[in-house]
């Protein structure tokens, strides 16, 4: 495995050839993490100097939840479960991989004389200019930056060296010198020029003798232009936002450098996105940069591609008079000319892009920087993607909320966030962050208040009242502002567009092509997305997936009305076969990974159900409802899954077998929480129909989870042992080993209720390893917790308070919410043996409401255990003092009783799988080498602050 890491210019990792996308990271922390541990020799620091590095005001006790969950969204991101590894007191980035920095590379080639231009080419620009108020890159930035200088100066590519020190004297010097000797008149005064500008701008004096020399020197040769028709001062001048630009910092350091490598960079987005405004910041900030003028054509003023020309010549200050040919007066114009040319709204005249690369042939100086909905497609092309604010972060004032800020106080100078901070968040999220609806949904609050104007938001977005009357009226509304790109579309391209209003978010190509019946759908699907209707994004596990904004996609409904039924068929026949591709991928692999499938696709799956429901199509709709049981089980949609399936009992006696079996074994998940005998009904139902259908693998599941209605039922342990026999041996011999893993986990349930802890153990420690094999973690956290209530019963109580917080912490970073509520109360046991039964009373609380919340009950082979630390905790500290305690617990949400017990850790790692009892145990379940520490902020206090410190008084006590 080879992975290429860059952090010169900006930072990217490549794995095997694939990119992580930069919103795969999840956190900043986590990227932040892999570029400290990439700049370090090694790859790894000690724990105690990465925690002073990237969080220099916690203590190690309190920033180590924060390190767990960056190396957890780190690996996830890298897609290595070994990328970063915490092992004792150091943390190691990506050990076992070939690796290529950057940085190394540049240091090598930059310690060989005759390497110096390849290290020259490796400097892509500074060092992460991402983070440039980082204290832990400075110092190494500096190093080399002024490595890169020295090789530029030694090399003699002074034009160079000015971009990257633009004070640099003898650079500039140098420059002259050379026009001089070449007989460059113009180009030796203009340097000379730009010099004296920079010197009175920036140091407030003038260039000194040396200067004074070469400019009489240059003055003294014989006028000759290579152009008589070179830009003068009449060309139009980028404009300056009216207001400060919000939230696009990184965004120009970015593209400013892009500028650097790149000769034509298009800034690529949806309309009202932003695109203008970063360009002229991006203009602002490259003039300031470089020597280099500056120039800036609006091509909405013309509306035919071979008018381009023409609108350049013009913008430029360039009489043509009577010249018909103003192609060859541009070519003459821009020969030899240090420029940055900016083509803004470029989409409508894309025709005309033939012309932009043969601008770059004439002038072998020239940058031009395009802003368009849709990509040139010339050679040398390179594309920067301009993305909506961000709405949610976690920490601060989010972009979109501070743009949101800074148009309501222009609007209403008594305009206050803090009293309207809800509202405005949703505002944000609910136009997903678009700058331009953000702009014209604040100007309503001369009218409306920011409640209202949440509620009646779709409907002022199509009013142009609010709108800037400086705006263009391409964007005095966002159907105004779709409308100018669908313009540029043709019939097909429109027609998927519309097609698309049928996905509720991003869907992978599978989903897009079932519901496009015109052949290949690739091409007018890449049209769409280099006009910015259509965004490519990625999924959890980095497969490309295709989506809309909100907005846009409201507006693709008005055109599918023909298309609408056809579609809505097709949307729902591919799902429904989807969720059938993942009922059988759910025997053999990961149950995290199946779940993250079908939570990934939800709204879908729950508007194709919706569709085939109220069209009558019962196939679809079994179909969907018979592939959902373990996952409502799993996640806590208790309330549909019993209202989808009742529906489908209802008329059972019309559905396929197989599919009525299906269906019987998810009612059994839907009962087993509340009624055991009504779960083993539906499983034994299923089960003799599976056997009817030969379908082995389903019999195996079907008379594994019927064992499980035996739990607590010393009567008939014997007949549960024995039908859970027959589901492991029939589970082993078709070779399904995540079945094989699940009815170990029964069996160890049935036997520990049972009080027969070492067959209970044997079952649970043979599931651990075939999940662990299977990088399960969602089965290894139940395999964990239930391994602690066996050490709770023989008296290890550390133990058992260490497993279940690493079980907790696994489904707490998974998400699971559901396994979290289950896990949380189960501490109460361990808690009350180490003499704090206060804390045990409030947990309990705390799970119960929680599983209140979800509409869910305590899992079944919980509930002995469950009722005996209860009554335990009940005798110790009477029944007043529990209740009292409970309902404290009870006002707690899952989070902030989460953040309660998991914000420190309180076993040291030594400690872990070192036990002789536990050693034989697999590497995966190591605390430190597979789990996040979920979000170490302080909860929000239901009581106040004096609450939550006697809450973690009773943890601490």
């Amino acid at each position: 495995m080879h992975v290429d890491i860059s952090l010169l210019g900006g930072f990217a990792v490549v794995v095997d050839g694939r990119a992580v996308a930069a919103n795969a990271w999840g956190r900043r922390s986590a990227a932040t993490l892999v570029k400290v541990l990439a700049l370090r020799p090694g790859r790894q620091l000690p724990r105690e100097r990465l925690v002073d590095l990237l969080w220099p005001d916690l203590l190690l006790e309190q920033a180590a939840p924060r390190l767990h969950k960056a190396a957890h969204y780190a690996r996830t991101a890298v897609g290595i479960p070994s990328a970063v590894v915490l092992a004792g007191d150091v943390v190691a980035l990506l050990p076992g991989a070939e690796v290529t920095v950057d940085v190394e590379r540049f240091d090598r080639a930059a310690g060989d004389p005759s390497s110096v231009g390849d290290a020259i080419d490796l400097y892509r620009g500074d060092l992460l200019p991402e983070d440039l108020y980082e204290p832990w890159a400075d110092a190494e930035r500096q190093r080399l930056r002024v490595c890169y200088l020295q090789l530029l100066r030694a090399a003699g590519r002074w034009a160079e060296l000015l971009v990257a020190e633009p004070l640099d004297e003898e650079a500039h010097l140098r420059l002259v010198q050379q026009h001089v000797e070449s007989g460059d008149r113009g180009q030796a005064l203009r340097q000379l020029d730009a010099m004296a500008r920079l010197w009175r701008d920036e140091l407030g004096a003038e260039p000194g003798p040396a200067a004074r020399a070469l400019h009489a020197r240059a003055q003294a040769m014989p006028p000759v232009e290579p152009s008589a028709l070179a830009p003068g001062s009449g060309s139009t001048r980028v404009p300056r936002p009216a207001t400060p630009t919000v939230g696009r910092e990184d965004d120009v350091a970015a593209v400013v450098s892009l500028l650097e490598d790149h000769r034509l960079v298009t800034l690529l987005g949806v309309g009202g996105v932003g695109k203008t405004r970063l360009a002229a910041e991006v203009a602002h900030a490259y003039g300031r940069a470089t020597p280099h003028r500056t120039a800036y054509v609006d091509l909405t003023k013309v509306a035919d591609a071979g008018l381009v020309a023409e609108l350049a010549v013009s913008e430029l200050g360039i009489r043509s008079g009577d010249n018909s040919n103003v192609v060859q007066m541009l070519h003459e114009a821009l020969q030899r000319q240090d420029m940055l040319l900016v083509l803004d709204n470029f989409e409508h005249v894309v025709e005309a892009a033939d012309l932009v690369s043969e601008m770059l042939q004439w002038s072998a100086d020239l940058r031009v920087l395009v802003t368009s909905r849709a990509r040139l497609r010339v050679a040398g092309e390179h594309v920067y993607e301009v993305h909506p604010l961000t709405v949610d972060g976690d920490e601060g004032l989010t972009d979109a909320v501070a743009l949101f800020e800074q148009v309501a106080t222009a609007v209403d100078p008594h305009f206050e966030l803090g009293h309207h901070t809800e509202d405005v968040v949703a505002i944000c999220r609910a136009v997903d962050g678009l700058p331009l609806a953000i702009e014209i949904a604040g100007g309503h609050l001369r009218t409306l208040s920011p409640a209202l104007l949440r509620e009646r938001l779709t409907s002022r977005l199509g009013s142009a009242a609010a709108a800037g009357r400086d705006l263009p009226d391409r964007q005095q509304t966002i159907p105004a502002a779709i409308d100018w790109s669908l313009q540029l579309l043709g019939p097909a391209e429109q027609r998927l567009f519309g097609l698309f209003s049928l996905f509720h978010g991003a869907v992978p190509l599978e989903a897009v092509e079932a519901v496009w019946a015109d052949g290949d759908v690739v091409d007018p699907l890449s049209v769409l997305v280099d006009h910015s209707l259509v965004r490519r994004t990625t999924g959890y596990r980095n497969e490309p997936r295709f989506g809309m904004l909100s907005l846009v996609r409201e507006h693709a409904a008005r055109l599918v009305d023909g298309d609408r039924d056809a579609g809505r068929a097709a949307h729902a026949a591919f799902f429904a076969s989807y969720l059938d591709d993942l009922y059988e991928r759910r025997w053999t692999d990961a149950t995290y990974r199946w779940l993250d499938d079908i939570g990934e696709m939800l709204h879908e799956v729950r508007a194709a159900h919706a569709w085939a429901a109220r069209e009558g199509d019962l196939t679809l709709t079994a179909s969907i409802t018979a592939s959902l049981g373990a996952y409502w089980f799993l996640e806590g949609n208790h309330a549909e899954g019993l209202r989808w399936i009742d529906e489908m009992l209802a008329v059972e006696d019309q559905l396929d077998p197989l599919v009525s079996a299906r269906i019987r074994l998810a009612a059994g998940f839907m009962a087993f929480p509340s009624s055991r005998p009504e779960a083993r009904t539906h499983w034994e139902r299923a089960t003799g129909l599976f056997r009817d259908l030969g379908e082995t693998r389903l019999v195996a599941y079907g008379l594994a989870v019927t064992s499980a209605t035996y739990i607590d039922d010393d009567e008939r342990i014997d007949l549960a042992m024995q039908t859970n026999d027959e589901a492991l041996e029939l589970g082993r011999g078709v070779g399904s080993p995540a079945l094989v893993a699940q009815v170990l986990n029964i069996r160890g349930e049935l036997t520990r209720v049972a009080g027969r802890d070492e067959e209970a153990r044997a079952a649970y420690e043979e599931g651990l390893q075939i999940s662990s094999d299977l990088d399960d973690e969602l089965y290894v956290s139940v395999f964990l917790s239930n391994l602690s209530y066996l050490a709770d019963h023989r008296g290890d109580h550390e133990e058992a308070r260490r497993l279940t917080h690493r079980a907790l912490r696994i489904c707490w970073s998974q998400g699971r919410r559901l396994m979290a509520a289950w896990t949380v109360s189960q501490l109460a046991g361990p808690e009350h043996a180490l003499g704090r039964p206060e804390l045990g009373a409030v947990l309990i609380g705390a799970g119960d409401e929680a599983l209140r919340v979800l509409g869910a009950r305590r899992h079944p082979g919980d509930v002995p255990e469950h009722d005996r630390v209860v009554a335990a905790i009940r005798a110790a500290l009477g029944d007043e003092r529990f209740e009292e305690l409970r309902s404290e617990g009870a006002r707690m949400t899952l989070d902030e009783a989460l953040d309660l017990v998991l914000d420190r850790p309180r076993v040291e790692p030594a400690r872990g799988m070192t036990d002789p009892d536990y050693r034989h145990l697999p590497a995966p379940v190591r605390l430190d080498d597979t789990i996040a520490e979920v979000d170490p902020e302080p909860p929000r206090d239901p009581e106040g602050d004096g609450n939550r410190d006697h809450y973690r008084a009773l943890r601490d006590d």
